[in-house]
């Protein structure tokens, strides 16, 4: 259930994909300045000694063609995104030992003096902040580096092309050890930030992707698994929307687990998949459930305006009444059932296909009972789509979710909830006392008088007048529209007219 704090860090799809964008930029750089060095040196090259020439140019072409090459490989597909990140690591070594032999060669022939300092400290640093490398990686690589600086000089003298006195190698190596000190801290405080990040955007065996949405109760982001090739959309109940105190954690978590597995166990083509779910160790709840392609029905109505023709409302209205009716047939309410949490979306090859989300609000009858798992913290409903039996004293029953499909059929229809108000209070007295508005007086279109009948009886005020079942109200809507009922051409070719799918 709790991710663990301990689990070995391994970067991140994202981060390495980051990576590969960072050495691009560094590549890039380096192959810019490599080539204006060459330019300007060419051009001032006549007052220099010819060795100088040949040693400046051989330097400047050949980190100029590491640095390309490095480029080149990010923007070539077959190679990995780890092995460029090797790459990476092996250029700025190859860099390092190239300027530790050139530079202070052509120094010494130029002024007759040794460099205490050279290009290398820099790079090293450089890259020990764009490069994402673990810091005992980083620790090797570096230390190899900031060792070609007294190694360079020191083979240069052996070959009996510079003069060099042991002060030489003291100040090249104490340089090297602070240069290497400070890319360490640098690769650890960077490394370590990421690190924080990746474990904060990852939940059990998903990892984080993009937001997809804020809602009262939390966030639902895009996720990927990290084993599996299968997207998912997380949704995070964080522990600050819970509005429960600290000793009512253990109740919450008790109560979402025991939810969350019945949830799990809803089998109907029409009830999103939930896949997995677990708690944080800072208290945050989250469940992994299928990735759906589509949008929700309070975002088509507002898009498209109120669903035509009716029997297209019937076939979303039909298929939300087989995913309740399984729930129902296990004792399970939905409790928040309203367009928001309904999606209309293209499956596999199936368009106008609803999947029914939010069964995690959902409680089970049995759980009624238990003052400490129904306790504050949780909410029951959204007053817009709330039955009046849920404001009076909070029992919901499979008939409460009725109600609330048939305050959806109103919007899917007409383009308004049966009941309208700022003021949440006003709204919660209106759904238990005011009778609604009949559909076929605020559609905007002829609405059959069946249909009207037996949405208007969804939203009775007893839940005694209301469909037996969403079975019942399934055949009475199949009932209510003349004429064929709406099929996959027609979902076909209505949404090859819009500019987008669902």
């Amino acid at each position: 259930m709790r991710t663990q704090a301990d689990d070995r860090y391994e970067p991140s799809t994202e981060q390495l994909h980051e990576s590969r964008r960072r050495i691009r930029v560094a590549g890039a750089c380096g192959a810019t300045a490599y080539l204006v060095f060459l330019i300007v040196e060419r051009i001032g090259s006549a007052k220099a000694p010819p060795l100088q020439q040949a040693i400046d140019v051989t330097h400047d072409v050949s980190a100029l063609g590491l640095c390309a090459a490095l480029l080149l490989a990010t923007y070539w597909r077959r190679v990995s995104d780890r092995h460029v990140l090797a790459m990476a690591l092996a250029v700025e070594l190859l860099l390092s030992a190239l300027i530790s032999g050139s530079v202070p060669w052509a120094t010494y022939l130029h002024t007759g003096h040794l460099p205490g300092l050279t290009w290398v400290v820099p790079i090293v640093i450089l890259f020990a902040l764009l490069v994402p490398a673990p810091p005992l990686t980083t620790m090797w690589v570096t230390g190899a580096c900031v060792l070609t600086m007294p190694a360079g000089i020191a083979v240069l003298a052996a070959t009996g092309r510079i003069v060099a006195h042991p002060s030489n190698l003291m100040a090249s190596a104490v340089a090297g050890v602070v240069g290497w000190g400070l890319a360490i801290a640098a690769s650890r405080t960077v490394y370590g930030a990421r690190r924080q990040v990746a474990a904060a955007r990852r939940m059990g065996g998903y990892e984080l992707v993009t937001p997809i949405a804020h809602g009262g109760m939390g966030e639902v982001w895009e996720a990927r698994h990290m084993m599996l090739a299968r997207p998912a959309a997380v949704k995070l109940i964080l522990p600050e929307r819970l509005q429960a105190p600290a000793e009512a954690r253990d109740a919450a978590l008790q109560r979402f687990t025991r939810e969350a597995k019945l949830t799990a166990s809803l089998r109907s083509p029409y009830t999103v998949q939930l896949f997995d779910f677990g708690a944080t160790d800072d208290g945050a709840l989250y469940y992994a459930m299928e990735l759906l392609e589509g949008m929700n029905l309070e975002h088509f109505v507002r898009r498209f305006g109120p669903v035509t023709p009716p029997s297209r409302a019937v076939h979303w209205l039909r298929q939300a009444c087989h995913s309740l009716g399984e729930a129902h047939a296990r004792d399970f309410t939905h409790r928040d059932l309203k367009p928001a949490n309904l999606i209309v979306c293209t499956y596999g090859r199936e368009r106008d296909f609803i999947k029914v989300l939010d069964f995690g609000l959902a409680r089970h009858p049995a759980n009624e009972g238990d003052p400490q798992l129904t306790r504050e913290g949780w909410l029951v409903g959204t007053p817009g789509y709330m039955a009046p039996e849920l404001i009076f004293h909070g029992e919901a029953s499979p008939r409460s979710d009725l109600y609330a499909l048939g305050c959806v059929a109103y919007w899917l229809l007409a383009g308004v909830r049966p009941f309208e108000s700022n003021d949440r209070t006003e709204l919660l007295r209106q759904h238990a006392q005011a009778a609604a508005v009949p559909l076929a007086e605020r559609a905007p279109q002829p609405i059959p008088h069946a249909l009207d009948t037996a949405i208007m009886t969804c939203l009775a005020k007893d839940p005694a007048e209301r469909p037996r079942d969403a079975d019942e109200l399934s055949e009475r809507l199949a009932a209510s529209v003349p004429g064929p009922p709406w099929s996959r051409g027609d979902a076909d070719a209505w949404w090859n007219g819009k500019t987008a799918s669902p």
